[in-house]
């Protein structure tokens, strides 16, 4: 269920009932497995979703492991496929099974080969068929060879090769005799390529080069040519032969290759990355802006009954049509707007395939911004008749719809702001932000202010005053939904979709605070509008003047705007408001840097006091403002203070790890401040962290290294931290990169923290265990390193799947025996290790060639 929202909409219930399906058939599957044998089990990969949590079901990534086998393998969303390639390549030879009950995954395999052989049978089938079918057209062809001359009955020759072996080349022989040789096309063999296009669209094209190449008539040529897009077929040979032939083209067709006219002129580019034509990528519209230039209202009528399909494919198309035809008539969508407008805010109605990633349908949206440029009263007003009255989701879309219309691309320039369209759509997704009540239009309206401002300032610079009204309104409504009461009767989703309302007015209010500041920013009537509300806001409304306060961002970026802020911004740092002075603690680590040496000194003193403040919201926001903020020198070593201060006192509250952690991460940074003192607060902060749940000190840990590694103490917490370093999925370097901060003292002196960290992480990264093990060795700690590797031989178990990794822990040992055998000129050991050694190597050898052979006996396709 959609949290956000509290309702589910159709294409999220298809989603959630698609994935409870997947569980349900890994479970039955798991069921499989266990009853095939005692050794066999399923092992999860990846974490585990809410679905899966609120099911109990095995949804996600899982795979078939047994300790006969080698480690390896896939994990699938489908079990299914696991186990069928994992018994392909370990079960079928095993020696080792244990059979349990029945059923068993036998049943999967069985169907598995039922399937293929019915696959190879359908194959054969067809086989037996094609050659049938090539051995009558070559029994037409031998009737008719007598009947030719020398020449012609080799051109019926490469016909038949051509029809034996579909190759480019035999294509090329084939239809380059036509363009070199035309007389010898004699009408007989003419009538036959003609026939033979008819019935059999392979040879379709080269058909119609052998046509035009002889000089065959405009309408046979146009009726082949048609034919062939009509099936589909968006050949570029068969539009060159049409062009020229537009006036002979019969309206009655247009319907039957409008569609392959668009592909050319627009192809949709996913149906090329999953495989489609290298030729179709290239756009080319010449075809379609002839046909509607000839046929402009039976083009048109055939891109609405595209529109009017109930297919998403067909729907796009239809959008993509209309752009591409926008360039030789910028009004073309006139005939059909009311088309063009409903479809798109109806389609999850109209559209019976319209999933929830799809419903952006962004084909059709460009075709509805070209339209909203060339007609943008008339779109305007249609899709208000479409808002008004209708039920939410409808609205939702028609928000949608100018949330596109004010979308400006990466690389386009700067919208004007005279453009009709933006200055049309943007007035309307503000007003809805104050008359609207549904939670799932909002959110659409909200999204569109969420993707920025970026190349609307000027649109936006025309619109402040209605940003401005806007935000005055916004904050009633948030006034409101803060007086709202918690109900006795609510659950937890109500309470989540009041939070969730609030979060969003609160992020609208940001949201036009920004757009309306950057906007405002080198313009001093602009900026003097937006800081003139300081002095119009009640008393009281402190949510809206410390929203106000992130417009310093913007608004400082040039003297005349700092000169204008600052004064509200000192007066919200030293005011009573709780609430005011985090806001302005935010507002000063956002403030320019270039701006920083036009700030009076007496602005970052009373930010640094905030840093001592006994209210817990005041001081965090000044200890993430202090993040991003540059102090000058002389106020430094107070917030140094100040933070160390947090640091004692935090220390000894519960659930605040993330926070502390953050206070350590500043402050290891700012120890050199503390002069004699650093190295006592270096070891005072490693104390703290190893206090802090680990997971708060993954992210920082590599820069704590940095600033704390030259302590000895470190090497605790660094042991401490590598088993929640190691990633085995994305392969990360974290826990390497940490071992190669750690000083040759700390390895020493925590030797056994270490020793217990690399057997933690055996299983999940072995490359890390023998990392501790070299940074042992490198450090001339050779019996640490031996008892080391001999933990990890004894932990990593001898079974067959553990035998590629125990092979190469055993390097490391055999060398360590064979340094210690030179050592003490022991001959009888040094024989000793180095046949163990070449034993060794033989079985890796094996191992090496068993993983290959196994790896080939797969047989899915990939």
């Amino acid at each position: 269920m959609s949290i956000l929202y509290g309702t589910t909409v159709p294409g999220q219930m298809r989603d959630i009932e698609d994935t409870i399906k997947a569980g349900k058939r890994n479970r039955d599957t798991m069921v499989l497995v266990s009853n095939y044998c005692a050794s066999a089990r399923v092992e999860k990969f990846g974490g585990t979703g809410m679905i899966e949590q609120a099911t109990g079901l095995p949804i996600g990534l899982h795979g078939m492991r047994c300790d006969f086998a080698p480690e390896g393998g896939m994990a699938c969303w489908d079990l299914r496929d696991a186990v069928i390639d994992f018994y392909d390549r370990n079960c079928i030879s095993c020696q080792h099974r244990q059979p349990l009950r029945l059923p068993n995954l036998l049943e999967i395999i069985a169907e598995r080969d039922r399937a293929r052989a019915a696959r190879e049978a359908r194959d054969a089938l067809d086989a037996e068929l094609a050659a049938k079918a090539l051995e009558a057209r070559n029994a037409v062809r031998a009737l008719l060879a007598p009947n030719l001359g020398a020449i012609a009955r080799t051109l019926l020759d490469d016909i038949g090769l051509f029809d034996a072996h579909r190759t480019a080349e035999n294509f090329e022989r084939v239809t380059q005799s036509a363009r070199l040789a035309p007389e010898h096309f004699t009408p007989e063999l003419v009538v036959y390529v003609s026939g033979l296009a008819k019935d059999q669209p392979w040879f379709a094209e080269a058909a119609l080069i052998i046509l035009d190449a002889v000089g065959a008539d405009d309408a046979e040529i146009v009726t082949l040519a048609t034919t062939m897009l009509h099936r589909g077929h968006t050949v570029r040979s068969a539009v060159e032969k049409l062009l020229p032939r537009i006036h002979v083209v019969s309206a009655g067709v247009i319907p039957d290759i409008v569609d392959s006219a668009i592909n050319l002129a627009d192809p949709d580019d996913r149906e090329f990355f999953h495989g489609g034509s290298e030729q179709r990528m290239s756009r080319d519209s010449a075809f379609l802006v002839a046909l509607h230039q000839q046929f402009p209202s039976e083009v048109i009528a055939a891109i609405e009954c595209m529109l009017l399909s109930g297919k998403r494919a067909l729907v796009e198309r239809a959008g993509r049509g209309l752009h591409a035809l926008r360039g030789s008539n910028a009004k073309v969508a006139a005939p059909i707007l009311r088309t063009l407008m409903s479809v798109y805010v109806r389609a999850p109605s109209l559209v019976s395939d319209l999933k929830d990633n799809d419903d952006r349908l962004p084909d059709l949206a460009e075709a509805m911004n070209d339209a909203f440029d060339a007609l943008p009263q008339e779109v305007d007003r249609l899709l208000q008749s479409l808002y008004e009255g209708a039920p939410p989701s409808h609205r939702a879309r028609v928000m949608m719809a100018y949330a596109l219309a004010v979308r400006v691309g990466y690389n386009e320039p700067p919208v004007p702001a005279t453009s009709p369209r933006h200055s049309l759509a943007l007035p309307r997704l503000i007003w809805a932000t104050t008359v609207e009540r549904d939670d799932k239009v909002l959110e659409e309206v909200t999204s569109a202010f969420r993707a920025g401002s970026r190349g609307l300032e000027l649109v936006v610079r025309e619109q402040l005053d209605a940003f401005v009204g806007a935000l005055f309104l916004l904050d009633d409504r948030l006034a409101e939904l803060d007086a709202e009461k918690e109900q006795p009767g609510d659950d937890f989703l109500a309470t989540m979709e009041r939070r969730n309302r609030r979060s969003m007015m609160r992020g609208l209010i940001d949201e036009f605070v920004e757009w309306a500041s950057k906007a405002a920013a080198g313009d001093n009537a602009s900026v003097a509008k937006i800081v003139g509300m300081f002095d119009t806001i009640p008393d009281g409304r402190d949510n809206l003047r410390g929203a106000l306060l992130g417009a310093t961002k913007a608004l400082s970026g040039d003297l005349a705007g700092l000169k204008l802020v600052l004064p509200h911004l000192y007066t919200a740092l030293v005011g009573s408001s709780v609430l005011g002075r985090s806001y302005a603690a935010t507002a000063v680590g956002e403030l320019p840097y270039r701006s920083r040496a036009n700030i009076p000194d007496l602005l970052f003193e009373a930010f640094g006091a905030l840093l001592w403040d006994q209210y817990v919201a005041v001081h965090k926001a000044a200890v993430n403002a202090f993040q991003r903020a540059t102090l000058p020198e002389q106020f430094r070593p107070n917030a140094a203070l100040a933070i160390l201060n947090l640091i004692h006192y935090y220390r000894v509250q519960s659930n605040e790890d993330q926070f502390l952690a953050k206070c350590v991460r500043i402050l290891s940074g700012m120890v050199d401040l503390f002069g004699e003192g650093s190295a006592k607060v270096r070891r005072y902060l490693i104390e703290v962290a190893m206090g802090i749940e680990p997971l708060f000190l993954r992210s920082d840990i590599q820069s704590l290294s940095y600033s704390l590694g030259s302590e000895p103490e470190f090497a605790k917490l660094a042991a401490r931290m590598v088993p929640h370093l190691v990633d085995r999925h994305n392969q990360s370097d974290a826990a390497m990169n940490l071992l190669g901060q750690v000083s040759p003292d700390g390895f020493r002196t925590s030797a056994q923290a270490f020793h217990d960290a690399a057997i933690t992480v055996l299983n999940d990264d072995l490359k890390t265990s023998l990392g501790i093990v070299d940074a042992f060795l490198r450090t001339d700690m050779l019996d640490e390193a031996d008892a080391l590797v001999t933990a990890l031989l004894e932990n990593n178990g001898d079974t067959i799947r553990m035998r590629r990794r125990r092979t190469l822990l055993r390097w490391p040992q055999l060398a360590l025996r064979f340094e210690h055998a030179v050592s003490a000129r022991d001959m009888d050991a040094i024989g000793e290790t180095g046949r163990a050694w070449s034993e060794a190597a033989a079985v890796d050898t094996q191992d090496r060639e068993d993983e290959r052979e196994r790896r080939a006996r797969s047989s899915l396709p990939f």
